[in-house]
């Protein structure tokens, strides 16, 4: 016998298939759905821990660039030196005066390599580096200094460091990148430039403040000046060169000071930092797949335990189902051998389960059956049969109400005594409904009647509502037309009960107004009747009592 035979039909073949997928199907959409959110927050967690970081850093820079223009304004703030600009260096305070303050101006700024200053009047240079101040006459300004009509202050991106022109005792290592600031000394209150003094600053002291704002083997940081000018990158080749790629454009467009966005795949967050020299734009760049890095591996992870597991449930859920459909596809195959007239197969089973007792009792049926031909013949056979059907076509209430009664005693047998009193409910009503059907009766019979009825209903209902009766005890006795009552409280449960709700109620009152006299009132706080019906109604209930009054 094959274990799997894929056949829509099957009952084996619906349960294996809606087995696996209630375990496959929730088990991925619960898997994506984390992995979903894990990604999500593990993306917002990042921005927010980046953006501190990026703050942070922004605030050393601005310290780090207002001291280096503090440090430069001491051309101006020194009026000894501010003096000094119109002598020559032949004058030997003069030229003292400068060299101490270029001195100090590189001592005060951490990572400063050398100063630089330019005397236009007197087309006089001076270049202080390696603790030395070397002085030059009759020259004109180093060709390589930026155009600096338009700027009183500039700094100029990333790019090797010279020496002015001068001869070192040491010469600088010809790959060592450093960036320039520029301050125009001018003859104050007037415009008039005096002459140029640069200072040239290390960028191993820039890596150090920007090297600890990201991760080098798997981050990049950027520091763009105004013009899109790499002043820092953790890529030496990219300094001094322009920003390109879409994702810059994005930032200068947002015209935002700070924020994040993610592009192809990399998350990108910004900061500006902005100072009286400066504008710059410090970027970080995050690849996704390395701030997703952990869910991946846990998600790997669930996937291989959920594969296994899957593995697992499929294998089961083919031997249950094959367990449970293989006893059904026998017994099926039993029951054909008996329509082809085997009467004698073999019906029997171990199993102990309800398959098992399906197997017991169509064994049992057989073994009627095959006693019911031994000893009848087949005439009798099939007068038997139409006798059967004469009595089935005669079937009445008294028949059903003694079949209620015999499975009422036997629910009662096996303990099932809710069972028993909703049978015996039913069949009490039958019973009422069969007998004296013209005659009248009293109201506590028609009250009992009706407590059945209540009674299967609330069987049906699930108990949402509430039964509630106040009759008085003179009433009782008082002859009423059979079924009187009870058709106002089905009415209930047709039109007015809500099963949505879980208060419900439907009262039964009676009362003596007089000797002569009684009322009975049903009322429940169900929906009700339209304002137009209701009125239809009574419009019509009213023509009727006419009618009768005529008639008399």
């Amino acid at each position: 016998m094959k274990i799997l035979n894929w056949n829509w039909n099957s009952i084996r073949t619906k349960l294996i298939t809606f087995m696996i997928m209630a375990t496959i199907i929730p088990t991925t959409i619960s898997m994506i759905i984390s992995y979903v959110m894990t990604t999500n927050s593990l993306k917002e967690r990042a921005v927010v821990e980046n953006m501190n970081l990026l703050y942070q850093g922004r605030l050393n820079l601005e310290s780090y660039l207002e001291e280096m223009n503090r440090s430069s304004l001491t051309v101006y703030s020194d009026p000894d030196f501010f003096r000094s600009l119109y002598y020559s260096h032949e004058n030997i305070n003069a030229s003292g005066r400068q060299s101490a303050t270029l001195q100090s101006i590189q001592k005060a700024i951490s990572g400063s390599r050398q100063v630089y200053l330019y005397v236009d009047g007197k087309r006089e240079a001076t270049l202080f580096a390696q603790d030395i101040a070397r002085k030059t006459s009759e020259v004109n300004l180093y060709p390589e200094i930026p155009d600096l009509r338009n700027d009183t202050v500039f700094l100029q991106p990333p790019h090797p460091l010279h020496t002015y022109g001068f001869q070192l005792a040491y010469p600088y290592e010809a790959d060592q990148q450093v960036f320039t600031m520029y301050r125009v000394i001018e003859r104050v209150p007037s415009t008039e430039r005096l002459g140029i003094l640069a200072i040239d600053l290390d960028m191993d002291f820039l890596s150090r403040i920007s090297g600890q704002l990201f991760q080098p083997d798997h981050e990049q940081l950027y520091i763009a000046n105004e013009d899109g000018y790499i002043m820092y990158s953790g890529n030496d080749e990219m300094l001094g060169q322009q920003v390109q790629g879409d994702w810059y454009a994005s930032i200068k467009q947002s015209g935002k000071k700070e924020g994040h966005f993610e592009y192809n795949n990399k998350i990108y967050l910004y900061n500006n930092i902005k100072t009286s020299v400066s504008d710059w734009t410090m970027i970080k760049e995050i690849p996704s797949s390395y701030i997703l890095s952990s869910a991946d591996k846990a998600a790997f992870v669930n996937i291989l335990l959920i594969g296994v597991s899957l593995i697992l449930i499929i294998a089961a859920t083919i031997w249950i189902s094959v367990y449970i459909t293989a006893p059904i596809r026998e017994l099926v195959g039993l029951m054909s051998q008996v329509k082809s007239g085997r009467m004698t197969v073999d019906i029997s089973s171990n199993r102990k389960d309800e398959i098992g007792a399906l197997h017991r009792r169509f064994g049992s049926m057989m073994d009627t059956i095959n006693n019911l031909i031994l000893q009848e013949y087949k005439l009798k056979l099939a007068n038997r049969t139409n006798q059967l059907r004469a009595l089935q076509a005669q079937v009445n209430p008294h028949f059903m109400n003694n079949a209620l009664q015999t499975i009422g005693t036997l629910a009662l047998e096996h303990g099932m005594k809710r069972i028993y009193s909703l049978i015996s409910a039913l069949a009490r009503m039958m019973r009422y409904s069969m007998y004296n059907t013209d005659k009248p009766v009293t109201l506590a019979t028609e009250l009992d009647h009706i407590k059945d009825y209540v009674e299967l209903q609330k069987e049906r209902f699930e108990n949402q509502f509430d039964f509630r009766y106040d009759v008085d005890e003179s009433t009782l006795q008082v002859l009423i037309p059979k079924m009187l009552v009870q058709p106002l409280i089905e009415n209930f449960f047709k039109h007015g009960m809500n099963p949505l709700e879980q208060d419900n109620f439907i009262a039964l009152t009676s009362r003596r107004l007089s000797a002569s006299i009684v009322q009975i009132t049903v009322e429940d706080n169900g929906n009700g009747m339209q304002e137009e019906p209701f009125q239809a109604l009574q419009e019509h209930l009213l023509r009727m009592e006419e009618l009768d009054l005529e008639q008399l």
